[in-house]
């Protein structure tokens, strides 16, 4: 791998574990419109094989809420009180202390709505001192929408020759192809080791942790 002077980061799955707050606004949600919620294993596995959102309403039979549920959701998933449920990834800060002490730039390119919620967790979590600079972009927009946050923000300074990309969803290897930047892909996250293998020129590792290790 290149030598690496500048990453990356998405925050949900390499930085943060979400399972929980995730599956606590589903649960909630269906709750309150009288569906019995399933498991939240069962939740996170049917998440983390992409089965979209009908599909996982349909499980409870709550398919005909599909509007209603996205609606509270959307309301709901950056709200300061779910997002303390969100709980730092094993290893993730001795991953970023070591990459600062080593001089790398770190860049936090996050598809969250709500930039001041986003500030504060990154600061309640003991994450936002570490992180260069903070970027956010639409969800609607992918994995382009990601990069041009980058490219927006950098404008000429932007250099990917010494760039890495760490995710774990394919809009993350969009914008890393995008960039034209490496990209490491993290399957403790929201996306199964067995789908990111299938993503053309990514190096899939366990966790940020088991790659940091992978760095030494």
């Amino acid at each position: 791998m290149i030598r690496i002077k500048k990453i990356f980061l998405d925050l949900d799955g390499p930085l943060l574990d979400g399972k929980e707050r995730h599956y606590n606004c589903y649960r909630n949600i269906l709750e309150r419109f009288g569906f019995k919620p399933i498991d939240i294993c069962e939740y996170w596995e049917k998440k983390r094989g992409m089965l979209n959102r009908k599909d996982l309403l349909d499980m409870s039979g709550a398919g005909i809420i599909y509007n209603d549920f996205l609606i509270a959701w959307l309301s709901m998933i950056e709200s300061p009180g779910v997002l303390s449920l969100d709980k730092v990834q094993d290893g993730a800060v001795d991953c970023l202390r070591r990459w600062k002490k080593q001089g790398i730039e770190l860049t936090l390119v996050t598809m969250r709505k709500n930039k001041q919620a986003l500030e504060e967790q990154l600061e309640l979590k003991g994450l936002r001192h570490f992180l260069d600079t903070v970027l956010v972009s639409d969800h609607a927009n992918g994995g382009v929408g990601k990069a041009n946050a980058v490219r927006n923000y950098f404008q000429e300074r932007l250099n990917t020759d010494s760039a890495l990309w760490i995710g774990d969803t394919e809009a993350d290897w969009e914008a890393a192809k995008s960039l034209g930047c490496e990209v490491v892909l993290l399957s403790n996250g929201l996306r199964s080791e067995q789908f990111l293998k299938t993503l053309e020129g990514a190096l899939v590792m366990p966790s940020i942790k088991s790659f940091c290790a992978e760095m030494s």
